[in-house]
């Protein structure tokens, strides 16, 4: 059996799509209008901040709701864990369904259910799917001294590469390289998101990563691309991506011929189709999924959107919550042997070792350069490296040795930082 798997490439949406969805129904925009008026949505994010999943959903959420009746605010919040596999049962099954809480996860994430995972509590087809910012291709990174540099190496020196838990990405691409290719990667899963590992790298913790979308190594490292700091022996992905074809980086489908292996690895990798995606809950009602749907559009044509993804070096090819409905739709009808064997070459652990992650606590000592969202989120420099922390309502801040609350921190504070894996400070006590 032959198949393709179809990308579909969106560039500049057409404005009249927008007008029809705005039009379509005056009754649906009323009811819409009267819904989202002062209502405060909510931007939840299944990984760590600072990472590209992040920075491409908060983005979103500064201007998508300029198009949403009422022009309602976003507040992003991260809630992590199991690679955005918690977010995703969490929207399916308990979180409020009425069109208020706009989820992104990762891009594998919905091939769990569809493979089998028991993890998943959710059917992928039954999400109400808002659309994708972009289309993805994804590359395994190591660090320059990690003696990782060729493909060969991949299959020779057993390198450790980091993972985010059970069903994402950094995950589920390791164990399909084994078990499709035949690579001898370790694995060490659990942690937080993206930046914790890539500290973990910077450390020596692990030599690499996989599932680390171009966009997100030039969003967030491009300054370790130019400095050779990383290296990039593969690139997966269906099609290559220019920018890497130009370092000589080879892409996966070299390396996998079987007829069978080539048909599981194009049902995985359809996920990148759908690189960025947005999505709300089963039970949303109809009216309010297409307003968002139209709003979502809507915003990926906006000007100020573009120059600001273009600011945030966040590349945009979009793809419509109706192309990912369809596209899931056809991954569901797919031949039960193919959706198995995609099924297994992403969850059988047999051909990989995999160790829990121990998430390390630093400290570090250095100077407030940045306070956000009223002590939120703090960037600090200091000792010839600097770093952006996440302050939770449980972090222990003093100052002058006194307790105190977090908009007590200011800019320019001499400060010791207590910190959890890249982000998460468990103090800060300020002279």
């Amino acid at each position: 059996m032959k198949r393709t798997i179809a990308y579909t490439a969106m560039g500049a949406l057409a404005a009249g799509a927008v007008v029809l969805a705005a039009a379509s129904g005056a009754v649906m925009a009323q009811s819409g209008k009267d819904f989202f008026k002062g209502k405060r949505m909510t931007m939840y994010i299944g990984y760590s901040a600072g990472g590209g999943y992040d920075r491409y959903a908060r983005t979103l959420g500064r201007h998508m709701g300029r198009y949403i009746p009422g022009n309602p605010k976003f507040t992003a919040k991260n809630y992590t864990g199991a690679g955005s596999m918690r977010l995703a049962n969490s929207l399916y099954n308990t979180f409020k369904q009425d069109g208020t809480n706009v989820a992104t996860v990762g891009r594998t994430v919905p091939l769990e259910h569809l493979t089998g995972n028991p993890k998943a509590k959710f059917n992928a087809n039954k999400f109400h799917w808002l659309g994708s910012i972009n289309q993805e291709t994804s590359t395994c990174a190591f660090w320059h001294t990690s003696g990782i540099k060729t493909v060969d190496d991949l299959f020779n020196k057993n390198p450790i590469v980091g993972g985010t838990g059970v069903g994402s990405g950094t995950d589920t691409q390791a164990m399909m390289l084994n078990n499709l290719m035949g690579t001898k990667l370790r694995l060490i899963s659990g942690y937080p998101g993206g930046v914790d590992i890539n500290l973990a790298m910077e450390r020596g913790e692990v030599h690499g990563r996989c599932a680390w979308s171009w966009s997100s190594v030039i969003a967030t490292r491009k300054d370790w691309v130019d400095k050779k700091l990383v290296v990039f022996p593969i690139q997966i992905a269906l099609k290559p991506h220019p920018d890497l074809v130009k370092m000589g980086v080879p892409l996966v489908t070299k390396y996998i011929t079987k007829k069978k292996d080539r048909q599981a690895l194009e049902l995985i990798l359809s996920a990148l189709t759908m690189g960025r995606p947005f999505v709300v809950g089963p039970k949303v009602p109809a009216d309010r999924v297409a307003i968002l749907r139209a709003a979502f559009d809507a915003t990926m044509g906006d000007a100020k959107f573009m120059a600001e993804a273009k600011k945030g070096r966040l590349p945009l090819n979009p793809v419509s919550g109706k192309e990912v409905q369809k596209l899931l739709a056809g991954l569901y009808a797919l031949p039960p042997d193919v959706i198995k064997h995609a099924g297994d070459a992403i969850s059988k652990t047999n051909n990989i070792k995999i160790t829990k992650a121990v998430v390390k606590t630093y400290v570090h000592k250095g100077k407030i350069t940045r306070i956000k969202r009223g002590g939120k989120r703090v960037s600090w420099k200091g000792g010839g490296t600097k770093g952006k922390l996440r302050v939770g309502g449980k972090t222990k801040i003093t100052v002058s040795g006194k307790k105190a609350k977090r908009k007590a921190l200011k800019k320019g504070m001499t400060c010791t930082f207590t910190v959890k894996g890249a982000q998460k400070a468990l103090k800060i006590a300020c002279g």
